[in-house]
């Protein structure tokens, strides 16, 4: 474990030079804090005036090994049905406490325990990457950093297993053509376990299997018999290569393809479940004038279900990312659905969020400023300029080279970013690169997965390229985890 291990420039014994400058740093921060009233609702909360938890119910804390400079502990409590939770936290030689003395307002209930931890130890990451600043950066800094996100996933991890009040406690889902488990993730934040992941990439299935821990891996879905599996939500990541407009479009034709989408069709049929839903690409529901999209659709009905489908947009679920996704959702017939909207599609949020809010700081490296064509904007685009701002639509301020493809575009960090891809050349591939403290560069692994909405906790591959890759691969986590909530009145009617 990365905590375990003993760093060149720090010991558990005398902190150094730059850490005592960060100690120091952190503890002018904690006087502005503890100076800073925090006010809290009226009615019953854990909570005291400066957003503390006194005596929490039950207290989650990071074990400390040789090496180790960060000390962190997550606390939780609930009131009246309700949770709450926040977290300490402290560097060695600073006495600086964590989120309950941050000059904010903490109060905030959620329904079950899982989402109060997750969501303190998501604010655990975040405020003490932030507080480092510039030394989060330094190699010995940024492991401790990914030690500490190994310790929120554990705890997240062992209080969602033991948390019975998840709506989707007890359900049962298989993943197929599953990625690094994006799709599996929405359900499992509501409880629900995985029984078998069928991915065929193995740096996808290790990354799978760090962060989800399925009962059962599986690699080619060709070779997947369903016949006696059974599962109450079976999701189905579609290959979208022979799909999209980067494509030949050949749907299920597609020589190179044909066998995987053939399996994908028969073990619709094969396995056993009360909710089928397929994630494909928005082109599946139109190439060759909606025939691929009937031949699924049709399958599913001869095989005993109701079809609909949508097309949403990541970017109304919480995410700074245009990301357009078909979903095809098939519920069972006899699973207490409304005869008339049957499933009921989520529905999108006005956009808020935006690519500055996932930019880690102080990233070193950055694409050679004598390379960027920057762009000279139209006196209608100054005016317009407040206007994109205020609506986060994407904005392009230049180019690397000249060339205008994915890759060689350079975007500001106050719109919504583009759509993320699994391949791309150019000197920004897969995520196009932003212009960033007057420097342009790519989006790291990590502003990637926040870019898709994997919380801070997930272990993403040690490599940047497979990282990135898998990034783009994936389906954004928040919509999916909206889309298993409307599920929950169907396979839970009584929750």
């Amino acid at each position: 474990m990365l905590r375990d291990q003993s760093f060149n420039n720090a010991s558990s014994d005398r902190p150094t030079s730059t850490h005592n400058f960060a100690a120091k740093r952190l503890t002018k921060r904690h006087r502005i804090a503890r100076a800073t009233h925090i006010a809290v609702d009226a009615i019953a909360s854990p909570f005291n005036d400066h957003g503390t938890v006194p005596h929490p119910a039950k207290t989650y804390a990071r074990p400390q090994s040789e090496g180790s400079l960060i000390d962190a502990e997550i606390y939780a409590h609930p009131v009246e049905g309700k949770w709450f939770a926040t977290s300490y936290w402290t560097v060695t030689g600073s006495v600086l406490l964590g989120d309950g003395l941050l000059p904010h307002r903490l109060f905030q209930q959620f329904d079950t325990e899982t989402e109060a931890v997750e969501a303190a130890g998501q604010r655990l990451i975040n405020q003490t990457q932030n507080a480092l600043g510039e030394l989060a950066s330094q190699p010995d800094w940024a492991n401790q950093l990914d030690s500490l996100r190994q310790f929120v996933a554990k705890t997240v991890k062992d209080v969602r297993a033991k948390d019975t009040s998840l709506p989707l406690r007890g359900t049962t889902v298989i993943d197929l053509c599953a990625g690094v488990g994006a799709m599996a993730m929405g359900f499992t934040s509501h409880g629900a376990e995985v029984t078998l992941a069928c991915e065929i990439d193995k740096h996808a299935q290790a990354v799978y299997q760090k962060n989800l821990n399925p009962a059962r891996m599986h690699g080619d879905v060709c070779t997947l018999d369903g016949r006696k599996l059974v599962c109450d939500i079976l999701t189905i990541g579609m290959v979208c290569t022979a799909f999209s407009k980067a494509g030949k479009q050949l749907g299920f034709e597609d020589p190179t393809l044909v066998l995987v989408y053939q399996s994908l069709l028969r073990l619709m049929t094969e396995i056993h479940a009360k909710v089928v839903i397929i994630e494909c690409a928005p082109e599946l529901l139109t190439q060759g004038g909606g025939s691929a999209a009937d031949t699924v659709h049709k399958t599913l009905m001869r095989a005993g279900y109701r079809v609909q489908h949508r097309t949403l947009d990541a970017v109304g679920f919480g995410v700074p990312q245009f990301r357009n996704r078909s979903f095809i959702v098939a519920t069972r017939v006899g699973l207490p659905v409304d005869d008339v909207l049957g499933y009921v599609f989520p529905k999108a949020k006005t956009p808020t969020a935006r690519v500055k809010d996932i930019i880690e700081p102080n990233v070193p490296g950055h694409i050679g400023a004598e390379e960027i064509v920057f762009k000279a904007p139209s006196k209608a685009a100054i005016k317009k300029r407040g206007t994109e701002v205020a609506t986060g639509r994407r904005m392009t301020v230049g180019y690397i080279g000249g060339s205008k493809s994915q890759g060689y575009r350079v975007m500001s960090i106050d719109g919504i970013g583009a759509t993320m891809t699994a391949t791309g050349g150019g000197r920004a591939p897969c995520t196009g690169a932003y212009l960033i403290n007057g420097k342009a560069r790519g989006l790291t692994p990590r502003e990637a997965c926040r870019m898709q909405g994997f919380p801070e906790w997930f272990e993403h591959d040690k490599s940047p390229r497979q990282a990135l890759k898998q990034a783009g691969n994936a389906v954004a986590v928040p919509l999916i985890r909206e889309l298993a909530h409307q599920l929950v009145g169907l396979l839970r009617p009584n929750s």
